[in-house]
């Protein structure tokens, strides 16, 4: 059984070291040999060169006239390079096992004009002579583009739809200079392309910068999952913007601009399922998402989720997820989420939840939160919660609780809880906290730091001991009381009490209190029935109180240090 299992081990650790042998190995095509030969016919040189490599060639002797000679001196090159220049792009090859196997190029039929043209090359680097990968090659009119792999090869099939024009062949890099590539239409053309680095490159990056670089389309984790290298290179690598009227896809790299749709700005866009664009000028229709790296314009609708990068104006409208990166001036709809990572002006609903982390101005409705971080001038209705962690101008109502971490200017309505640092209006709400209140709060129970904080304690014929607290502002205020007589245990009575009241300035220094009450009276420990005594209470009072009372207590300590 042990001998068994290490079997296994082995076979399995066997397994693991030859897959990554055959990840390592270099492709045949792409091994690099020197050859210096003079006349000498080209089967014959094959053989050289499939010696020198380690593998052999498959071809039809058909395709090589024995009469053929070639005269080769490379230094150090690929294969790939040799075949190019003995063969002059009229045969094709591709790598089967150990095996290059050689046919003839496509061509185009005879007395046809050609359908399409075949590109290949490598891109390298003009001051040490490297391959340079992941460089995006591509030609505008057709919109199709290939991305060199990692030994600089790349290859392009590009249909001919004008037949007097030359093909434009555009080679971008990030940190190289833009290339540009003219040839003529033929079969098969075979490039060596070369890229001079950019000596302007600031490697200097602000602040500024730094935030640009990570609050891109591309650096979310749903957008890398959705696009290819390809498309995530040229969006790095092309600098120039293409525009186009219309454009159709089924997914971001299956559509009508091909893998350059993260570089293409267009009027109108239709995504069956998902499009990827830079940007859109006037419509564009998702089934579920949409994707654009920079700016959108008058009206964006999608299925599920609607993600931009740049600037949007106009109407947003998502079964799900609104997400913009910058700025937004529009009305904004979603089944759950409106996020706003920069400032917002806008109209804002959403069956969950909206999200600004900037600056906003506008409406906000959410069924079940509204979130700003900073200042806002807002109107925020939300089934549940709002919060603003800046001063806000503008109204908050809220099935739950309002919450401001600064100033508000307006007013909060609450069913449960408003809290706010700074109150210039109103709050109305069960609950009101508070530092300090320029206007009225109105609820069962309103604290303000800096407002009115009274306890009173009296004696009166039907109940000796009695304990009132007054809090809230002047204007209006909570009263909370409660009373006791002192008899037998079994039948002593108290009595509790809630009212409200206000208080009228009739001087600098004398005011009006206006009191309404109502107590409730309980014998022993029962509640036997509600039986409240409603009272409405008017008195003069002195409105520094504070200061008489410090006078006062000064006098008396006074009195007893002298004459006790």
């Amino acid at each position: 059984m042990h001998a068994s299992k290490c079997s296994l081990y082995f076979l399995i650790l066997a397994l693991f070291l030859f897959s990554n042998e055959i990840k390592a190995q270099i492709p045949f095509l792409e091994k690099k040999i020197s050859v210096q030969v003079r006349n000498l016919p080209v089967d014959e040189l094959l053989k050289i060169i499939s010696q020198k490599g380690e593998f052999t060639f498959s071809y039809s002797t058909q395709l090589i006239p024995e009469s053929k000679t070639v005269s080769v001196q490379v230094q150090n090159k690929s294969v790939r390079e040799i075949l190019d220049l003995v063969f002059e792009g009229k045969v094709a090859y591709k790598e089967r096992g150990k095996h290059i196997i050689l046919q003839k190029a496509e061509l185009s039929a005879l007395g046809k004009e050609p359908e399409y043209i075949i590109v290949s090359g490598y891109v390298k680097d003009a001051t040490n002579g490297t391959e340079v990968s992941q460089v995006s090659i591509f030609d505008k009119l057709s919109r199709v583009s290939a991305l060199s792999d990692q030994y600089g090869f790349f290859t392009l099939k590009i249909k001919i739809k004008d037949k007097f024009r030359d093909v434009t062949l555009f080679v971008n890099k990030e940190n190289y200079q833009d290339t540009i590539v003219y040839i003529n239409q033929s079969g098969h053309s075979v490039l060596n392309i070369t890229m001079y680095p950019d000596e302007k490159i600031v490697t200097y990056v602000d602040s500024s910068a730094i935030r640009d670089s990570i609050f891109t389309v591309n650096r979310l984790a749903l957008v890398n999952m959705i696009l290819s290298e390809q498309e995530q290179a040229n969006t790095r690598n092309i600098k120039d913007t293409l525009y186009r009227k219309f454009q159709v896809s089924f997914l971001p790299y299956l559509g009508s601009n091909l893998k350059l749709s993260g570089n293409t700005v267009n009027d109108y866009s239709l995504n069956i399922l998902a499009g990827y664009s830079m940007g859109t000028k006037k419509l564009e229709i998702g089934g579920l998402l949409n994707l654009d790296r920079d700016s959108v314009k008058v009206a964006q609708i999608a299925g599920l989720i609607n993600i931009t990068g740049g600037p949007v104006q106009g109407a947003q409208v998502a079964g799900l997820i609104n997400y913009n990166l910058r700025p937004v001036k529009c009305v904004q709809v979603a089944g759950l989420v409106n996020t706003n990572m920069d400032s917002a002006r806008a109209v804002s609903i959403a069956g969950l939840l909206n999200v600004n982390l900037s600056p906003a101005k506008g409406f906000q409705v959410a069924g079940l939160m509204n979130f700003n971080l900073k200042t806002s001038k807002v109107a925020q209705v939300a089934g549940l919660i709002n919060v603003t962690a800046k001063g806000i101008q503008g109204v908050q109502i809220a099935g739950l609780m309002n919450v401001c971490l600064d100033t508000i200017k307006g007013g909060q309505v609450a069913g449960l809880l408003n809290i706010s640092k700074t109150v210039i209006g109103s709050q109305v709400g069960f609950l009101n906290i508070s530092d300090t209140c320029s206007g009225i709060p109105v609820g069962f129970l309103s604290f303000v730091r800096k407002g009115l904080h009274q306890l009173e304690i009296s004696s009166n014929e039907v109940y000796p001991l009695n304990v009132s607290f007054r809090t809230g502002v002047r204007q209006f205020y909570n009263i909370f009381e409660a009373g006791m007589q002192f008899k037998t245990p079994e039948d002593h009575t108290w009595y509790l009490g809630y009212g409200v009241g206000t208080a009228l300035s009739l001087s600098n220094n004398w005011q009006l209190d206006f009191d309404f009450t109502m107590n409730q009276p309980i014998r022993g420990n029962r509640f036997n029935e509600f039986n409240s005594l409603t009272k409405i209470n008017i008195a003069a009072e002195e409105k520094n109180w504070e200061r008489i009372f410090y006078r006062c207590w000064t006098n008396i300590k006074y009195i007893i240090r002298k004459y006790f």
